[in-house]
C-alpha cells in the first residue's frame, strides 16, 4: 500500500515507522524524514501516528522503555517469590540461558503489560485519531486529480468510474455482511448484484442503499447541491437532515438536496419526465435531463467522456471546466455569472469551449499561467 494513503494506524503497521519513531535505527529515520519533506500535505496524519505510536508506547526512548521493561519483570519476579529472581541489569545478558519457569514468566509478563496498557490507553488512542472516529473505517480508496477520469472495478464484481477531482473510500469489511464506501465527489456505479449483502454509499449529506442496479452520485463538498440520478433498478436514498425519511428512486429519476443554501433547486423545462411535487423543502425529485442535441442522457454524459450542458449558469459550468480542465477560472463581472449556456464538447481543449460559448454570449477572457497552473479570467 503506498504510504501516500496510509491512515494513522497505518502507518503504525510499518516496522520502519516504528523505528522511526523510536529513533533506533538510522536508516528508518532518514528515510521518514526525507518521505516527510517530500509530502508536507500528510504532516497532520504523520504528527496523529507519532502521537498514538507514544502512547503506546508509554512516550519512552528505547533505553527506557527497555530498562522499565526489566524492571516490571523484576517487580512480578519479587511478587511471585520466585528464588533467585533476575536483576533488571542482568537480565538481558548474551547467551545467558533461562529457566523453563523464568521464560513463562516473562512471556507472560509482556503479554500482561500489552493487555493493560491497551485497556487504559483506548480512550487517549481514539482521542488521537478524531475526537468523532475512532479507527477510521476505510482501509483503501481510489481517487482522480482535476482533469483525470478513472475506472476501476471493486472485489464484489462492482465497476465504478471517478469523474475529476473525487475520491472514493472502501470499508475495511467490504462484502462481508455489507458494501460499505464514501463518496467525496462523483461517481457512477454499476452494482453487482447481492441481496443479502447491500451496497451503500456514504456522502456528506445523503446515503444512498442498493442491492444492484446503475446509477450516478454526484456529492462535491463545494457544489450547490448533491445529486443522485438513477438509470436502472431502485435505490434507497436517506438524507441526513431528515433523519428516519427514506426516499425511493425509479429508473429515469433523480434527487437533487440543496447543500446548505436557502434557494430553490430549479426544474428545467426541457426534462421529458414531469417533476413531481416536491417532497421536502429541502430536495427534489426530478426526471433525468436528456440532451436537446442528441437525447443523450445529461447526468451521465462525462463517462463518455463528453462535457454537456443544459441551460446552466456560467458560473456553475466554470466549476465544471475547473475540475474536467485543471484549471482555475475567475469572473470579474457578476452579471457574467449568470449567464446561461446549453452545448455538448466532445474532446475539446479548454479554448475551444470557452470560444465557443463567445458565439452565443458576449464576454471576454484572458488566460496565464501561475505556478505551472493555467488561470483563466472572464470579464
Amino acid at each position: 500500500m503506498d504510504p501516500k494513503k496510509y491512515e494513522a494506524e497505518d502507518f503504525l503497521q510499518d516496522p520502519s515507522f516504528c523505528d522511526y519513531c523510536l529513533g533506533n535505527n538510522e536508516q528508518a529515520v532518514n528515510f521518514w524524514n526525507e518521505w516527510i519533506s517530500l509530502n508536507p500535505e500528510r504532516t497532520k496524519v504523520i504528527q496523529q501516528a507519532k502521537d498514538l505510536y507514544g502512547l503506546l508506547n508509554g512516550n519512552h526512548t528505547a533505553s527506557q522503555y527497555m530498562y522499565d521493561r526489566q524492571l516490571f519483570i523484576k517487580k512480578i519476579n519479587e511478587h511471585l517469590s520466585l528464588p533467585g529472581y533476575i536483576e533488571p541489569d542482568n537480565l538481558y545478558q548474551p547467551g545467558r540461558k533461562l529457566s523453563p519457569l523464568r521464560k513463562l514468566v516473562l512471556y507472560a509478563s509482556a503479554t500482561a503489560a500489552a493487555f493493560l496498557l491497551f485497556f487504559f490507553l483506548t480512550p487517549a488512542i481514539k482521542k488521537v485519531l478524531s475526537p468523532s472516529l475512532s479507527v477510521s473505517p476505510y482501509v483503501y480508496g481510489e481517487d482522480s486529480k482535476a482533469g483525470e477520469r478513472k475506472s476501476f472495478q471493486l472485489t464484489d464484481g462492482t465497476k465504478v468510474m471517478l469523474n475529476a477531482g473525487s475520491t472514493i473510500k472502501v470499508s475495511k469489511n467490504f462484502n462481508v455482511s455489507t458494501r460499505e464506501i464514501l463518496l467525496e465527489g462523483e461517481a457512477f456505479f454499476d452494482v453487482t448484484h447481492n441481496a443479502q449483502k447491500p451496497f451503500i454509499i456514504h456522502t456528506a449529506s445523503m446515503d444512498v442503499r442498493v442491492l444492484g442496479t446503475a446509477f450516478n452520485i454526484k456529492a462535491y463538498p463545494s457544489d450547490k447541491t448533491t445529486e443522485t440520478s438513477l438509470l436502472r433498478g431502485s435505490i434507497e436514498v436517506t438524507v441526513k437532515n431528515d433523519p428516519g425519511k427514506v426516499v425511493i428512486l425509479h429508473p429515469n429519476e433523480k434527487i437533487i438536496l440543496l447543500n446548505a443554501t436557502k434557494e430553490e433547486v430549479p426544474v428545467k423545462a426541457s426534462q421529458k419526465i414531469p417533476v413531481s411535487t416536491p417532497v421536502s423543502q429541502k430536495y427534489k425529485i426530478s426526471g433525468l435531463t436528456y440532451s436537446r442535441m442528441d437525447s443523450s442522457l445529461v447526468e451521465v454524459s462525462w463517462t463518455d467522456n463528453k462535457l454537456v450542458f443544459d441551460s446552466e449558469s456560467f458560473e456553475d459550468i466554470a466549476t465544471r471546466l475547473e475540475r474536467w480542465y485543471n484549471v482555475s477560472i475567475r469572473f470579474e463581472n457578476p452579471d457574467v455569472r449568470q449567464y446561461r449556456f446549453t452545448g455538448g464538447f466532445d474532446k475539446k481543449t479548454i479554448i475551444q469551449v470557452l470560444n465557443a460559448l463567445q458565439l452565443s454570449r458576449r464576454f471576454e477572457y484572458a488566460e496565464y499561467e501561475t505556478d505551472g497552473k493555467v488561470q483563466i479570467i472572464i470579464k
